[in-house]
């Protein structure tokens, strides 16, 4: 009988075996390790989308009630803005440069809806989109030029913008200006106007909503406007923390707004 030697096969084994575990090491294990971080990195970046959702309105009549004479004031130097968030254009359409939800996808469309059918609100804007806001994000101004025209220059009765930034929380500021047409002043004497410049001067710098410190006025805060035909209402100057997935509420004399933000994943993202 011939017996066969079997000692190759257990050493053919054992280096089949060494090549395997060597293979393992030196690229099955990187490999993982990096599908595993792309997936907390996906995760991550998932965590930090929101749709956005902004419903803008204007109290119907607040202006009626409003003393303050605004037409020798105006707010601080508009920003130089390059991004749109609602502008309506000479034929009323709404231009922006975000890819904006539709009203009646909202989850501000049902408090939209109620305002109006009050009959003591006018919405002038109602929208949102879905973004990424990642821990310190620096966001930039988006403009909003809304309603009619009002003076020659083409500016509307809602001028200004939303500028969102992102620290431990998500951080809303609102710059929003409401104008009016100039009304015709009445013919009083120079004496009269002098008794009466003073006082209201300082009435306006005691409200909080009229333009203070950050205006570009001059003597006792009063300037010429560049805009002659058309005068400050009042304005909504505020910048509020926000937490998710609760509806946050902007205001001025007559204009509120409305906030929220709703995280999304990745399927809430692509709808």
């Amino acid at each position: 009988m011939i017996h066969r030697r079997l000692w190759p096969v257990p050493l053919a084994q054992k280096r089949e075996y060494g090549v395997l575990q060597d293979f393992q090491t030196r690229w099955l294990a990187p490999m993982a390790l990096a599908m595993a971080l792309f997936s907390i990195a996906g995760s991550a970046a998932a965590a930090d989308k929101y749709r956005a959702e902004l419903v803008l309105f204007e109290r119907l009549g607040a202006t009626d009630n409003i003393a303050e004479q605004m037409q020798t004031r105006r707010p601080e130097t508009p920003r130089d803005i390059t991004r749109n968030l609602w502008t309506v254009g000479p034929g009323g359409q709404v231009s922006s440069d975000l890819n904006l939800v539709s009203r009646n996808n909202l989850y501000l469309s049902s408090a939209a809806n109620r305002l109006e059918s009050s009959g003591r609100y006018r919405v002038l804007m109602a929208t949102g989109w879905v973004q990424s806001f990642p821990p310190d994000y620096n966001g930039e101004p988006m403009r909003i030029s809304l309603g009619d025209v009002i003076d020659s220059a083409g500016d509307r009765e809602v001028e200004g913008y939303i500028d969102i930034d992102r620290v431990r929380y998500l951080h809303v500021t609102a710059k929003l200006n409401q104008w009016r047409k100039a009304r015709q002043p009445e013919a009083t004497s120079d004496a009269m106007d002098r008794r009466e410049a003073a006082p209201a001067a300082q009435d306006m710098g005691n409200n909080p909503y009229m333009p203070g410190g950050d205006d570009t006025s001059g003597p006792q805060g009063l300037t010429s406007d560049a805009h002659p035909d058309r005068e400050l209402v009042t304005w909504l100057h505020q910048t509020r923390r926000m937490r998710s997935e609760e509806i946050h509420y902007l205001d001025s004399p007559t204009l509120g707004l409305l906030v929220y933000f709703q995280p999304l994943d990745d399927q809430g993202a692509s709808q």
